[in-house]
């Protein structure tokens, strides 16, 4: 099948070209720049330059597809976001996929395919939830509402099928949050952050390594799916668990804890609701459907294979017996001032 991608060189897109050109697809990948050409050429991808913002361009990036893929989003990956870094990616989210279902539908595709979060849906008391249960938006997550709505209704307004993939926590060795999450660990700066008067109350998250989600999207156009889904791996994990596995594989010492109380005075209240508020889900509708399972089924398979690779890239190294991170990210993360 003739595939387009848009958000083709992010930790996804990136992936996902790969992924999708090794299953024997025709893969396009939006591209803006003579860089973004590289990469995507790379992962076995032909670029076509466009953007997602300026629709006759991705009439003529996107002709000829069967399938057109929303993966572009514009997610801060600075450590204090201003309103202004979230309204680009509001604005990609909402008018981009308003631009990208009309382009799909204008070109006769037969199968759109969106990417979304799963924390859209979380309870306000933190418990399980599945694709049946309402959405339940917080400021930054409204506009992923709003973009499974525009999708939804193309559905009926195209007659084309859809799939909307909500993603669980995506995690990767070159994910920028993943690096700045170990950076704070080494730094001794990232504390666990828990509810209740002590901090002691863990939430739990739904994570998928960013492998394992090309696969789901590659799974869900070869299967031609049309619905909603939640793509997570097997096993939810507290923040705890997952920061102290972290430290532990980076050899840093274990966090400290901060009630988010008290955190919301230092830090941005974003990090400290994603860290302290549940979003416990299960991707067994989706496995039961596609027959796809995660490779990294837990979350300490996930982390043990980005400490490898680190290794191996010689992004972590030790320095009088101490680990030091010697990656890309050099900034002191969002947590600093805890």
């Amino acid at each position: 099948m003739h595939v387009f991608v848009a958000g083709a060189t992010g930790v996804l897109g990136r992936r996902l070209v790969s992924e999708l050109a090794r299953e024997g697809h025709e893969v396009v990948g939006l591209s803006r720049s003579a860089r973004n050409d590289a990469v995507i050429r790379d992962a076995g991808g032909d670029p076509r330059r466009g953007d997602v913002l300026d629709f006759d361009s991705l009439l003529t990036a996107a002709d000829g597809a069967d399938v057109v893929v929303n993966a572009a989003s514009a997610v801060p990956k600075t450590r204090s976001p201003t309103k202004q870094d979230w309204a680009r990616n509001d604005k990609i989210r909402r008018q981009g996929t308003k631009h990208l279902t009309a382009a799909a539908g204008h070109i006769g595709a037969d199968q759109y395919v969106q990417q979304s979060l799963v924390w859209v849906a979380r309870r306000p008391d933190g418990g399980e939830f599945s694709e049946e249960d309402d959405w339940n938006p917080t400021a930054i997550t409204q506009s992923e509402v709003d973009a499974e709505r525009l999708a939804i209704d193309a559905r009926m307004e195209y007659a084309y099928d859809v799939s909307i993939l909500r993603c669980g926590w995506l995690y990767a060795p070159d994910a920028a949050h993943t690096q700045l999450i170990a950076q704070g660990l080494l730094e001794g700066e990232l504390p666990i952050i828990g509810g209740g008067l002590l901090g002691r109350k863990d939430a739990t998250l739904s994570c998928l390594h960013a492998d394992d989600a090309a696969r789901a999207f590659t799974t869900a156009i070869d299967r031609r799916t049309n619905g909603l889904w939640h793509v997570t791996d097997d096993n939810p994990v507290t923040t705890a668990a997952y920061l102290s596995e972290f430290a532990r594989l980076l050899g840093a010492a274990e966090p400290r804890r901060v009630p988010a109380w008290f955190a919301r005075f230092f830090t941005l209240k974003e990090a400290v609701d994603f860290f302290s508020h549940p979003m416990p889900t299960t991707n067994e509708p989706f496995c039961e459907e596609t027959g796809w399972r995660p490779h990294f089924g837990d979350y300490r398979d996930g982390l043990s294979h980005i400490i490898e690779e680190w290794e191996q890239k010689g992004r972590l190294t030790n320095r009088r017996g101490k680990p030091t991170w010697t990656g890309e990210h050099s900034e002191s993360v969002i947590w600093r001032t805890v």
